[in-house]
């Protein structure tokens, strides 16, 4: 009846080792799938606020009284020169989530999701004021000696800007995620926490020699070497 129940028990003891395994690989999944996303929807942010930046926001006619009306076109890096520095950081976004870990991730995070934020102030400048809006003639350094007679704006732009905008801030709500669902990997868990984690499996294997349950000893073995590498002595007692 005892070996019994040592069986079914090591047998549970087995079944609740292999589920903690299927959660910690489903997990890791959902977090490669995740940074997979981040990372599309950061490369898609990117290409749409450098490509806003190279599109025609406004067309700015001007004339100086000796000729005819000259057409001066206002471009997304005139109307806003940050533009491509803001499409940059969502690139070094992409690199950095797979660097960093932790509160870390959680920095790259806010400051992604800050970028996409304001990159979103100058295409709603541009919608909302409409025809007519003078700082196209100031974005471009207007000679003075023109008199703006139209200014005509263009939305499209605004509207690329604005889809590059939201898909860098999803991309931030993911790797925030992320970095609150889980740490490192094992093979960078630092010293002191693996040492930790040693002790704990080297006292179990021990406890449940002492009751007379079987032990893996291939497993005991491997793990008995961990803890020499580790600087701990698997044989020494502890109360």
């Amino acid at each position: 009846m005892t070996d019994e129940g040592t069986h079914e028990e090591q047998t549970g003891s087995r079944g609740a080792a292999a589920t903690d395994a299927e959660i910690a690989s489903a997990q890791k999944s959902v977090g490669r799938r995740r940074q997979g996303i981040a990372s599309v929807l950061l490369i898609v942010a990117a290409i749409a606020l450098w490509s806003s930046s190279r599109m025609r926001w406004a067309e700015v006619v001007a004339e100086d009284g000796l000729g005819v009306p000259r057409n001066f076109e206002v471009h997304g890096s005139d109307w806003s020169p940050w533009l491509v520095a803001v499409a940059l950081l969502f690139v070094a976004g992409i690199v950095a989530q797979f660097a960093v870990r932790g509160w870390m991730l959680r920095v790259v995070a806010v400051i992604l999701a800050i970028a996409a934020i304001a990159s979103v102030i100058p295409a709603v400048s541009l919608i909302t004021n409409g025809e007519n809006n003078l700082f196209a003639a100031d974005a471009i350094d207007l000679d003075p000696k023109y008199d703006v007679t139209v200014i005509l704006t263009f939305d499209t732009p605004a509207y690329v800007l604005i889809a590059g905008a939201v898909c860098a801030a999803v991309a931030a709500v993911l790797m925030m995620r992320g970095a609150t669902a889980g740490g490192m990997s094992s093979k960078y868990t630092s010293p002191a926490a693996r040492r930790e984690e040693l002790e704990r499996k080297v006292f179990a294997d021990r406890e449940r020699a002492a009751r007379g349950e079987q032990v893996d000893s291939d497993g005991n073995e491997r793990l008995m070497w961990d803890s020499l590498d580790n600087g701990m002595d698997p044989t020494d007692d502890r109360d």
